[in-house]
């Protein structure tokens, strides 16, 4: 019997459950509101039988609910604060997401650091789902925007970490490890 792999790449489900989790756990930070993600996830478990569903959701709530508490007891609320947290806690698109908006109205030098955590982001996004091609050319970008403009960081703590973590998940993917 074939292993459940929940791939939001090539499955609808999976995608939407992705997607939607995500949108509820950043709108819950928004708003202070741990409910909205949990009356979200609730709503997948009651409408996915399939085990590979519900271990996704499940996981994913008990991360939210860290991640919620850490932020909420911090009273993080700068975006790259929170995104350092997304980062240690491998809520990869959840920071793509939290980033986004962000970048979208940023310019010049911030834009693009921006743009390269969401990138190192989108990497380790395409090689949890063993897109390797993928993860190497947006390692490889978001290395170069991370470098280039470090400076426009401040705030993300981890930024060596990532550096670090982008190196060498491009070296892996490459067989240079």
């Amino acid at each position: 019997m074939k292993q459940f792999h929940f791939d939001p790449f090539r499955d609808r489900l999976a995608r939407d459950i992705r997607n939607n989790l995500s949108k509820a756990f950043l709108l819950a930070l928004a708003e202070n509101n741990v409910s909205i993600f949990q009356r979200c996830g609730a709503y997948y478990l009651r409408q996915s039988p399939e085990p590979g569903y519900v271990s996704y959701v499940k996981t994913r709530l008990a991360n939210y609910e860290e991640v919620y508490a850490i932020i909420q007891k911090k009273k993080l609320r700068d975006i790259l604060q929170q995104a350092t947290i997304l980062w240690d806690r491998e809520l990869y698109f959840e920071m793509h997401e939290l980033l986004e908006p962000e970048w979208k109205e940023a310019e010049g030098d911030r834009r693009k650091a921006l743009q390269g955590l969401i990138r190192a982001a989108g990497m380790k996004i395409h090689a949890e789902n063993k897109n390797k091609r993928a993860a190497v050319t947006m390692g490889a970008k978001a290395l170069t925007d991370l470098v280039k403009h470090s400076g426009e960081l401040k705030g993300f703590e981890k930024l060596e970490a990532v550096l670090a973590d982008v190196k060498q998940a491009i070296g892996k993917a490459q067989g240079n490890t």
